[in-house]
């Protein structure tokens, strides 16, 4: 049986445990000793690394019995009334290296599968046995089975009051400038408290090839710059989406309206996709509707050198509406590799820390969501976009794991965190080529902030 799970009951170890079809999750240890490299894991982390998915081969003998196993499930879930998201197979597993057959039927369910109790559990675990007594009975008992709740998510930008770090950001005045909403930093001076979002100064200002918003905007003189949130030129693509999955699906619906009664199924085709076009045109509505204003500009950096590192400084504070101020937090976690044990989604950001070199680095993008890098022992010599007055600059490297690009286009100004979940850096550029990216230390950032408001720079 594969290594990554062991029975409910079995207490032996997963080598000697009979298969199952409930899968039961080995320990941060037990997964880093399977892979070769408990070195980097911390034996007494009680976090429980989350199964990986693994594509299924072409090879894969699970090919030729899979239309029979779905036809009989599909059949169990329509007399069920069970609402579900998506079905199908993959190789699921927590280890990187393959440990034996790791081949699982994996059913997403919709939220609001409830039994007469009001327990969504129970439903979980009657479809998840009934999908296992399918695999037995047409001689696939080696499946493992994995019912869980959870939504599909079509990847655009998620429009939210209160703007979290990651999301898209860019000047109002501009439709192809479109950058990420670091998080938010608080200034403390004579008037008092203030709490700000971060960016870049390329991503708020109208347009990053004007000579006029090349130098820096200093305080009192950037209100009149405001900011979207989303960018426009994400909010626009989001628009042209959602209108252009509108007309495909008139078009389906127009197809099936000539099939009804010709071919079994079509009706119920029909009807499904009736509701789909509802939902997607009620999603363009609010979409349309959804006011982008975020706030105006109260200082940027400019494009300069810091004096200490030799490295870009490349920064902006916006003034936020109230309503739209969200807060520093862990972002989505799509995995979490045996270096980031520490993390837990969602949780506060409450502490910097140096951008050290070698550094676990974990960063939310508008373009790239949540990736995980290291930082690069050999800072990279930069001749950045806009920076002539500058010249030459001096860059902490941070390389995607596993080859991965870390971000892209539409990443800047995204906060950089650390293993611990402290707040390292704030990405400024990238060489897409090399899947590589830029960061500037978070002390130096609020440090330069401090010299240029003249407020004490904190976070929230």
């Amino acid at each position: 049986m594969a290594a990554t799970f062991v029975s409910d009951s079995d207490s032996s170890s997963a080598s000697d445990a009979p298969r199952v079809h409930r899968p039961v999750l080995l320990s941060a240890a037990a997964v880093a000793a399977a892979d070769g490299d408990p070195g980097f894991v911390d034996l007494s982390c009680p976090t429980i690394p989350p199964l990986r998915s693994f594509p299924i081969d072409a090879s894969h003998p699970i090919i030729g019995s899979w239309p029979a196993i779905k036809a009989r499930i599909m059949i169990v879930l329509d007399q069920s009334n069970i609402k579900w998201s998506s079905l199908g197979v993959l190789r699921r597993r927590q280890t990187l290296v393959e440990r034996g057959d790791d081949t699982t039927v994996v059913l997403a369910l919709q939220k609001g599968n409830e039994d007469d109790k009001g327990n969504e559990d129970e439903v979980v675990k009657r479809v998840e046995e009934d999908i296992y007594e399918i695999c037995k009975s047409t001689g696939n008992a080696g499946l493992f089975v994995e019912v869980l709740v959870a939504e599909i998510t079509r990847f655009h930008e998620t429009y939210e009051e209160k703007a979290r770090g990651g999301s898209s950001l860019g000047a109002s005045e501009s439709n192809f400038v479109s950058g990420t909403l670091g998080g938010y930093v608080k200034l403390i001076g004579e008037n008092g408290p203030r709490v700000l979002a971060v960016s870049c100064h390329h991503v708020v200002v109208p347009n990053e090839f004007d000579n006029d918003y090349r130098e820096a905007v200093i305080p009192g003189q950037g209100h009149h710059i405001r900011v979207s949130q989303p960018s426009n030129k994400v909010h626009n693509g989001n628009i042209s989406r959602l209108r252009n999955s509108c007309e495909r699906f008139e078009r389906d619906i127009y197809q099936f309206q000539g099939q009804v009664g010709s071919e079994p199924g079509v009706a119920r085709d029909l009807e499904m996709t009736r509701h789909a076009l509802q939902r997607q045109r009620s999603n363009l509505q609010s979409t349309r509707d959804f006011d982008t204003h975020f706030g105006t500009v109260v200082a940027t950096s400019g494009y300069r050198k810091s004096e200490k590192s030799a490295c870009s400084l490349d920064w902006a504070l916006v003034d936020v509406q109230y309503t739209r101020r969200g807060r520093n937090e862990v972002p989505k976690l799509p995995f979490n590799p045996y270096e980031y044990s520490r993390l837990s989604e969602g949780d506060r950001v409450a502490r910097i820390a140096p951008l050290g070199i070698d550094d676990y680095v974990v960063k939310a993008g508008s373009k790239t969501n949540t990736t995980y890098g290291r930082i690069s022992h050999i800072k990279h010599d930069c001749n950045l976009p806009g920076n002539e007055s500058a010249t030459t600059t001096s860059e902490y490297v941070v390389v995607g794991l596993e080859g991965a690009a870390f971000g892209s286009k539409g990443d800047s100004g995204a906060f950089v965190l650390n293993s611990y979940g402290r707040l390292a850096g704030l990405l400024i550029a990238g060489q897409e080529a090399l899947g590589t990216v830029y960061v500037t230390p978070i002390e130096e950032v609020m440090r330069d902030m401090e010299k240029v408001t003249g407020c004490l720079v904190t976070l929230p």
